[in-house]
């Protein structure tokens, strides 16, 4: 039996209609609300609107004008999109490869003025010819004074360097080889808190593997947000085997287990070479309980970035194993190192930054040495 007051009203105009919908509330109980309109590929809802999650809070207007830190001369390679309205974005001088050539160098900028300093998202854009590369900030050195921009004092890429007196912010750490874009985005609510007193260095590892010169080109973009929306303040992490030999012809698997403070893992990314076949981490708790965490298999040009929502939860005595698999097809001994060698590193980010964790085993085998780089905050 229909109430009274809708007899001769529309059931979805009335619905709709502010205080007349309390009246007619026992007729417009079974009426749902439309389902929001779903994002396109690669959005994602914030606050009613789908966006790019590394745009999450960009500002309407541009807060970050004069944000880029550019050195050598003008990218011709890469078409990049304007710089973050809220963030800033450094440019490495491109660097011309002869064919099969190889090279490790440090790279240097001085912070822009920026209005926030909290970064919830980071993307590099790359040519081909990127091996790796790692961002870092560290104080200025008392004793050499600033960075010779864009060269490097000696030591200014090192992130142990100035350890335990200041503990360096990583910005950034790329897959192996990306080509194009790679993006971190942590979740809603995190990032990590940027010291714009410190100068920025990266560590840049870039290998020509075309036979043909090749200019490679580099540069990258952090997304910033107010402080007031950072809920969680991220730190990194990294564990490392720093010595092992895989035969010729030889499959092996390299790894450790490292003990950690707890915490919560937001971000994990395995870094080895080409002749890694594939790539595991499992979280080991305290009371023998394991949890597989992470599973790589073998090597490619894509990102392997994971991020984790929810984060991971680590208790007090838990404890991160991560293993290397190597298939070395080549007819040389397969050592920790650069050129035609490999590595075994798992790096990530983490709350809070108390917990912060690097772990290091010395040679493969040993047990891992477990530093709690928290308690130096």
């Amino acid at each position: 039996m229909q109430h009274p007051k809708t007899r001769y009203v529309p059931r979805d105009r009335a619905c709709s209609t502010g205080l007349l919908w309390i009246l007619l509330l026992p007729a417009c109980a079974g009426v749902e609300p439309s389902p929001p309109e779903a994002c396109s590929p690669g959005e994602e809802r914030f606050r009613g609107r789908c966006v790019q999650p590394a745009a999450r809070y960009e500002p309407e207007e541009r807060i970050d004008r004069d944000n880029v830190v550019a050195f050598g001369a003008e990218l011709t390679r890469l078409a990049l999109p304007e710089p973050p309205r809220s963030g800033f974005r450094i440019i490495a001088p491109p660097r011309l490869m002869a064919p099969g050539e190889e090279v490790t160098f440090c790279v240097s900028w001085p912070f822009p003025a920026i209005e926030n300093t909290a970064v919830h998202a980071a993307r590099v854009y790359a040519t081909g010819g990127l091996h790796h590369s790692n961002v870092i900030a560290k104080p200025v050195n008392p004793s050499f004074g600033p960075n010779p921009y864009p060269g490097c004092h000696p030591g200014a890429e090192d992130p142990f360097g100035t350890l335990p007196a200041a503990i360096p912010d990583v910005l950034f750490a790329s897959s192996t080889q990306i080509v194009g874009e790679e993006t971190l985005v942590f979740p809603e609510g995190m990032g990590f808190t940027l010291d714009t007193s410190r100068e920025i260095a990266a560590s840049v590892h870039l290998l020509n593997t075309s036979p043909e010169p090749a200019v490679v080109e580099l540069a990258y973009d952090f997304f910033t947000m107010p402080l007031s929306e950072r809920k969680e303040e991220l730190a990194p992490f990294v564990l490392s085997v720093n010595d092992f030999l895989v035969p010729p012809r030889a499959t092996r698997t390299v790894g450790t287990t490292c003990s950690t403070f707890g915490g919560n893992i937001v971000s994990l990314m395995p870094h080895t070479h080409r002749y890694a076949d594939a790539f595991d981490v499992d979280v080991v708790h305290a009371d023998g309980g394991e949890a597989r965490v992470y599973e790589g298999g073998a090597f490619d040009l894509e990102s392997d970035i994971e991020v984790y929502r929810p984060a991971l939860a680590l208790g007090e005595g838990d404890s991160l194993r991560y293993a290397c698999r190597f298939r070395n097809t080549s007819d040389h001994d397969l050592t920790f190192g650069y050129g035609d060698n490999e590595m075994c590193m798992l790096f990530g980010y983490m709350y809070p930054p108390e917990k912060q964790v690097a772990g290091i085993s010395l040679h493969d085998g040993e047990p891992c040495i477990s530093l709690g780089l928290g308690a130096l905050r």
